[in-house]
């Protein structure tokens, strides 16, 4: 079915009571379904305007379900015996082109189906038609339906949202954010697949076979076309594994300098975070906006409350699942000496590779000023306080806008946002970031009035404190960013915390090459 839609209309059906799975590692686990779904209900117009949700509740479903109907009906964690019949009704006068289950009872999972594919239809005729027809209606289902059930297993806001936007784009409308893809797939067709290899090899013809004839980068790229590269997660979780210099020259050729694959993303633009207003009893200015990036490190632009560390921050928790669910986080921002406004920002992070090796990553980013709309700046209209970061990551370039959006007058705490986008592989992300100067949940914001400023600025970035990974409070459970086992690592292994300075990322590692020669 071809998307022509002009609008995607989604129902959330929760039960009336349960926890739910997500935020396990974060400052409030375990909230509600209802509270999920609402909360996403109302995010997912952000990432496209046209975008629709509405939730009911699974035992209400034929009185509460809007009658305008819903092209996707998402069911989580309906357990009730008894409902399946009704839930299958409302999905079906609703016109649902899918529907999918998570944590749901083996009589409520039987009900999903996405597009020609049923999970509960004959799986003999089913799979025969998948392996004949790959290119057809059942394949295409079963193709998404198993990619809806991957994502969802992950308990992460991002990715139930993005299962979402797969359906839709294919179905239903299509979708900026994940129109793009380059990987060779079925839904492009073999002329579209094969005009973009021939445009690989006439470009990058040395590249490839520098990349194929290293047995590392091969693999790597072999895993690479195994996942949906519009699965941010898993193609982040692959790449920063198995980062060599072969497969840096093969994007970087591929992809940023020839965007083969005709690749676009724009930064998302929602949710409009506003700038600190005032930090220290005064008006953000540019040289304070400076001096919080700038943190707890030894730098001589460091303020005042700076513990002076050789890192500025450490993150606590954050709030995107393929950028800040990796542990143990460093992040080093620090003067550019060829310029007076630049800053350079070093993060340094922990990789569990997919081969079971424990590994410390660095990137490089540089920080320009960045200039919002009044309403979104400072007392008197300065836009101090929003930067825009650029970095060269394994030869693709990513562009992201930061805001700081609320940071304690001491320095305890500090809440980041940011929104980015690696235009050629047709991505775009969002975050948020809570930072101390060692990694630990802010002393005195626990609960009472500091917890609240910290949910608060959450909130203006659009983000629940159930949508953080790293550890919440001490009393709030679960946690990997800093655990003992963490620590006791980190002290055999220690980070490669030197700042990278003035010069490129391929300059870097370069030297990095040579001296390890």
């Amino acid at each position: 079915m071809k998307a022509t839609a002009e609008e995607g209309r989604v129902l959330f059906v929760v039960p009336k009571s349960g926890e739910s799975p997500f935020g396990f590692t974060s400052p409030e686990p375990s909230p509600s379904w209802k509270t999920v779904a609402d909360h996403l209900a109302e995010r997912i117009s952000g990432f496209d305007s046209r975008l629709r949700a509405t939730t009911v509740v699974a035992e209400d479903v034929l009185t509460a379900a809007p009658g305008s109907g819903a092209d996707l009906t998402l069911i989580l964690g309906v357990k009730a015996p008894g409902v399946s019949a009704r839930l299958e009704k409302v999905a079906r006068q609703a016109g649902s082109v899918a529907v999918i289950c998570y944590d749901c009872s083996s009589e409520v999972a039987a009900l999903q189906r996405v597009g020609a594919y049923a999970s509960a239809g004959n799986v003999f005729a089913q799979d025969l038609q998948v392996q004949l027809l790959p290119w057809a209606g059942v394949a295409i289902g079963k193709r998404l339906s198993d990619q809806a059930d991957l994502l969802l297993s992950r308990n992460s806001s991002e990715d139930l949202l993005y299962a979402i936007f797969f359906v839709l784009h294919q179905y239903v409308l299509e979708l900026e954010l994940v129109k793009y893809t380059v990987n060779p797939t079925w839904e492009k067709g073999p002329l579209r697949n094969a005009q973009e290899f021939a445009g690989m090899c006439s470009k990058c013809r040395d590249e490839i076979y520098t990349a194929l004839t290293d047995p590392e980068t091969k693999a790597t790229i072999d895993l690479l076309n195994a996942c949906d590269m519009r699965d941010q997660v898993g193609s982040y979780r692959v790449i920063v594994s198995y980062e060599t210099p072969q497969l840096e020259a093969f994007s970087l050729c591929i992809l940023q300098q020839n965007n083969v694959f005709g690749c676009s993303a724009d930064i998302l633009e929602t949710p409009r975070v506003p700038v600190l207003r005032r930090w220290q009893g005064l008006p953000l200015d540019d040289a304070a906006a400076r001096q919080i990036f700038i943190g707890h490190l030894d730098c001589p632009e460091a303020a005042a409350a700076s513990t002076r560390k050789a890192w500025s921050w450490k993150v606590v928790c954050g709030a995107n699942p393929a950028y800040d669910a990796f542990p143990s986080q460093h992040q080093i921002f620090y003067p550019s000496e060829k310029s007076k406004t630049a800053l350079w920002y070093d993060p340094v992070f922990k990789v569990e590779t997919l081969d079971g090796r424990k590994v410390w990553t660095k990137r490089h980013y540089r920080c320009m000023p960045r200039t919002v709309s009044r309403d979104l700046g400072g007392e008197d209209g300065s836009s101090a306080g929003a930067w825009t970061l650029t970095t060269l990551d394994n030869g693709v370039l990513s562009k992201e806008s930061w805001t700081t959006v609320d940071v304690a007058d001491d320095l305890s705490w500090a809440v980041f946002h940011y929104s980015g986008a690696a235009a050629v592989v047709g991505q775009s992300y969002l975050g948020g970031l809570l930072c101390t100067a060692d990694g630990a949940w802010p002393k005195g914001a626990e609960s009472g009035p500091e917890f609240e400023r910290i949910q608060a600025a959450f909130r203006s970035c659009g983000i629940e404190m159930w949508e953080l990974y790293g550890h919440g409070p001490p009393a709030g459970g679960n946690s990997f960013m800093w655990t003992t086992e963490q620590h006791a690592w980190i002290a055999q292994n220690p980070p490669p915390l030197e700042q990278i300075g003035d010069q490129t990322v391929q300059q870097w590692r370069k030297s990095e090459l040579a001296g390890a020669a």
